[in-house]
């Protein structure tokens, strides 16, 4: 048996940005990430959400809300963080980063008789993921689709604490930029699975009156399984990108729904002649 592993640490931290106090990014001309002396990389900017107000009374105790029309029980209730008694866009903060702590791979080889089996698992950890697709899929503010998630949305007093009412309007801002829609992450795929059987050369040689060396018969499985706590089709999202201005290197980690990696299974059979 053979079993390598590696390990890659990353240090994320902005030291100076000259003269610019922070640089603002984000796709489709959107402010959706920030990048500021002594956070990480274009770290995720948006706000704090603190639960769902149950009843009037909460309602009433609420700060005012520059980005809401007038909060109704079973609205999302939003952190004023520098207390300043009003919720607006100086309220906006860091709700997690795009950037990993950590990258790992893990490979382990084992051959018994004439088998062998090869393992490669690839993964990352310390990082969040902002789930775009969930976000549109549970707005409750169209007559689109939605996920079934939303069956366990608000519909009075002590029914939920995470999913807002149904609105047509939307004139509390649930659907705001927020950490709503942060997720964890990190994960663990098995990239490439493969077994293989390796027919005797010599029993070969001698059954195929020395036309044949060698033969070997396998099967793969690319992407066969992902281990994470995201809910979104795929947890490997690389670079932000948009049709109007390219790539986005300072807006990382959002998820619009695109196709997952494919599971893809591969048969194959080589064979060596003398």
């Amino acid at each position: 048996m053979l079993f390598r592993s590696n390990i890659t640490t990353v240090k994320n931290k902005v030291l100076s940005l000259g003269d610019i106090k922070e640089i603002v990014t984000g796709t489709g001309g959107a402010s959706t990430h920030r990048t500021s002396v002594g956070n990480s990389l274009g770290y995720f900017y948006g706000f704090k959400t603190n639960g769902i107000y149950q009843n009037d009374k909460e309602v009433a105790a609420a700060v005012p809300d520059a980005f809401s029309a007038g909060a109704e029980p079973g609205d999302l209730r939003f952190v004023d963080v520098n207390g300043d008694g009003v919720v607006d866009a100086s309220d906006r903060t860091y709700i997690g980063k795009s950037i990993p702590d950590f990258y790992y791979g893990i490979n382990l080889t084992v051959a018994w008789k004439n088998f062998d089996l090869s393992l490669f698992i690839q993964g990352v950890g310390g990082m969040q993921l902002y789930n775009a697709a969930g976000q549109a899929l549970e707005s409750m503010t169209s007559g689109s689709n939605q996920l079934k998630t939303v069956l366990n949305r608000w519909k009075g007093e002590g029914t939920s604490t995470t999913i807002p009412r149904a609105i047509q309007s939307d004139p509390n801002g649930n659907n705001r930029y927020s950490d709503r829609w942060i997720e964890n992450g990190s994960f663990a795929r098995f990239k490439n699975l493969q077994l293989g059987y390796t027919f005797s050369g010599e029993k070969l040689s001698k059954a195929t009156k020395d036309i044949l060396s060698g033969s070997r018969l396998y099967l793969a499985v690319n992407n066969l399984a992902t281990f994470t706590k995201y809910k979104g089709y795929d947890p490997e999202i690389t670079r932000a990108f948009s049709f109007q201005k390219g790539e986005f290197p300072l807006a990382n980690g959002q998820d619009a729904g695109g196709s997952p990696q494919p599971t893809m299974v591969q048969l194959g059979w080589s064979i060596s002649f003398n």
